[in-house]
């Protein structure tokens, strides 16, 4: 198992990562020498691992060839071992960010004892030295392409795709800022296949200091190697067909791509035609029942006010309305949810306005959540007053998770039951299970959400976001539950792209470096195959009776499908099985097999009846915990479940999400 699969979830400061890299480098070493002071030398290796790399080469384009060694070994077991140590390596150099000259360094000292390492780390790393970069649209471009991107994500599942397979394709577009000082920023167009790898990829990258001044020329290579592969492609000897999809953004990158009025303007919404309403400074969009638009009309540019510009997208066969969803981490979590607790606040009205009291109780119930969330959340729960520095996945997590329990008493009534409108509608939408069958039920949620929000605090708050959500079940319908069509894996992967950049000169050339160096499907197998690790081995049961006279392995974690099962951790233990809430007790292997120990709520009933009642949702209000021990052999998945202290029960929800 790939060792940076047990880093995942970590929230590590520079010290503690320093750390963690140096005893990964020392553990890489332990056949070596007593003599051979390897984690001392290791040490002073990793050093520089979060300075800028001053002499790396990376000042602009490169055409240097590298000297490697090419000590071919008759033994395989020297080859296996060689192969091993360098991809360990390569591993632990991209996830800790190791700077080439201390990685280089740190091969002079291997070189020693391993002489099938190359001698530098460009080489090591397979770093491009040979790369293009063009000046277009008011700023330097580079074009990867994307089967170039994809290149390693469709080597690797050649055997397992059929013949006339046909891919499908998501798109990303958005902008990056590099510099607080600075106007500099990237404009990269990000891909992902899927069904194939949980990761984007970079297809081209644009960097300027505004956006690209010119549609046409930004997207053109990217259209020219669409329309050939719209044609077919081989992949060694199978024929295969690539689709777009969806293209995911923000909405004014959406504005852009499309060549679309912004959506301030008049004519704003990306799905129907109607004129928006100027009111209080703000533009809204107060009708919840105008013409749709469709990608025909969209293509004959039936409504003038709504263009601004023809994209090269339309020559591609893209649906320029069904292909351009809402981003549901922008348009959800950033837009409404952030626009709603502001209102509650700061904006609203005076009667909706939370009081200093009302504050305090709900920040004080979301920090002692702190110990129940589990570890596939990002983010702990944070105070009200800190809600101005809260990421998209913390306000995911107030909607879906915590919102409804810490909110419940403390809101009036009608604020209330208009918050659970939302929440239970984005809940179906964002479930794979109840998505398919319940979108319709969502949509008229979100309709009545929209329509009493305006009643609530004022049709001026009625803007871009909120009428979308009037269009988000319809995107559902077409794409999947909304975790299919989130910005989620694009924003983490701009933000890992961001931190590439070692110094303020050239930062495309860096960037373009560093990307060679990923290796997409890293850290994706596991998750996508579900495979089981068991961990933290330990004898302090409980077990039992059945196998108390059986020798069992017992463990403390099972690592499954990219989720954790903790049995000594309040946030990781709660699952349903066979209908029932339960808490995990203990985790056993035996003969191959693995059991869990678990013991059962007695108590499961509705946690709320309005607008439905929270059972359909396969939401509990949970108490009394038995004592009896309940075994159960584990053949695929655990439902895991978040659970949270609500007086002297507890409320226990699905976990919908995997992604992080």
């Amino acid at each position: 198992m790939n060792w940076l699969e047990k880093e995942k979830g970590k929230n590590m400061d520079r010290r503690s990562v320093r750390k963690r890299a140096v005893k990964r480098v020392s553990s890489l070493f332990s056949s070596f020498p007593d003599e051979m002071q390897i984690t001392g030398a290791a040490e002073n290796a990793t050093v520089n691992i979060t300075e800028e790399d001053q002499n790396q080469g990376d000042q602009g384009q490169a055409s240097h060839k590298f000297d490697s060694e090419d000590d071919s070994q008759s033994d395989d077991d020297i080859v296996n071992v060689s192969t091993s140590l360098t991809d360990s390596l390569c591993d632990w150099a991209v996830h800790f960010r190791v700077s080439l000259v201390a990685l280089t360094a740190l091969l002079a000292i291997l070189r020693v004892y391993h002489p099938f390492l190359p001698k530098d780390a460009r080489t090591l790393l397979h770093t491009t030295t040979s790369y293009s970069i063009q000046v277009v649209a008011g700023g330097t471009y580079h074009y990867v392409g994307i089967l170039k991107a994809f290149a390693k994500s469709m080597d690797r599942i050649w055997s397992q795709i059929p013949n006339r397979h046909e891919f499908k394709l998501q798109l990303n577009v958005d902008g990056l800022p590099l510099f607080k000082s600075s106007s500099v920023q990237f404009w990269p167009i990000l891909g992902l296949l899927q069904g194939v790898v949980k990761k984007p990829v970079v297809i081209a990258l644009f960097c300027g200091v505004s956006k690209p001044s010119c549609l046409v020329a930004y997207l053109q290579d990217l259209v020219s190697e669409l329309q050939e592969l719209s044609k077919g492609f081989f992949i060694k000897g199978k024929q295969c067909f690539l689709k777009v999809n969806s293209v995911i953004c923000d909405a004014p990158a959406r504005a852009f791509i499309k060549g679309t009025k912004s959506h301030t303007g008049y004519s704003g919404c990306d799905k129907c035609v109607q004129t928006g309403v100027y009111l209080k400074h703000r533009m809204t969009f107060p009708k919840v029942n105008s013409a749709l638009r469709t990608d025909l009309s969209f293509k004959m540019m039936n409504d003038e006010d709504h263009h601004v510009t023809k994209s090269p997208l339309t020559d591609v066969g893209i649906g320029m309305v069904s292909c351009f969803p809402h981003d549901y981490m922008h348009l959800v979590c950033l837009g409404v949810v952030r626009r709603l607790l502001d209102v509650w606040i700061t904006s609203g009205p005076l009667p909706s306005r939370l009081s200093s009291h009302q504050m305090k109780l709900i920040s004080s119930a979301l920090v002692g959540l702190r110990g129940f969330i589990p570890t596939d959340f990002a983010r702990k729960p944070r105070g009200l007053l800190e809600r101005l520095r809260w990421k998209a996945t913390e306000l995911r997590q107030f909607l879906l998770y915590t919102g409804p329990v810490v909110l419940q008493n403390v809101l009036s009534g009608s604020v209330y039951n208009n918050f659970m409108l939302l929440s239970v509608a984005i809940f179906i939408l964002a479930s794979p299970s109840l998505s398919a069958d319940l979108h319709d039920f969502a949509h008229t949620l979100l309709v009545s959400f929209v329509t009493h929000f305006g009643k609530l605090y004022g049709p001026e708050f009625v803007t871009y976001n909120l009428h979308g959500l009037t269009h988000l079940s319809e995107d559902v319908r077409i794409h999947g539950n909304l975790d299919l069509i989130s910005g989620f894996p694009f924003e983490d992967y701009i933000g890992k792209m961001k931190k590439m950049i070692r110094t303020p000169h050239h930062p495309l050339a860096q960037v373009i470096r560093r990307i060679s160096e990923i290796d997409p499907f890293t850290g994706n197998d596991e998750a996508s195959h579900g495979k089981k690790r068991l961990q933290k081995e330990h004898d302090s049961g409980p077990l039992p009776p059945s196998m108390m006279n059986i020798s069992v392995l017992q463990f403390q974690e099972l690592v499954i499908g990219g989720t954790k099962i903790d049995a000594s951790s309040e946030g990781d233990r709660c699952v349903k099985i066979g209908g029932c809430i339960a808490l995990i007790d203990n985790i056993l292997q035996c003969q191959d097999k693995i059991y869990i120990v678990f013991r059962e709520y007695e108590l499961m009933e509705p946690f709320f009846e309005y607008p439905l009642s929270s059972c359909d949702l396969g939401i509990y209000l949970v108490g009394k915990i038995s004592s009896r021990l309940k075994t159960i052999e584990l053949f695929d998945h655990v439902e895991k479940y978040v659970r949270l202290p609500n007086q002297d029960k507890f409320v226990a929800v699905p976990l919908l999400h995997l992604y992080h």
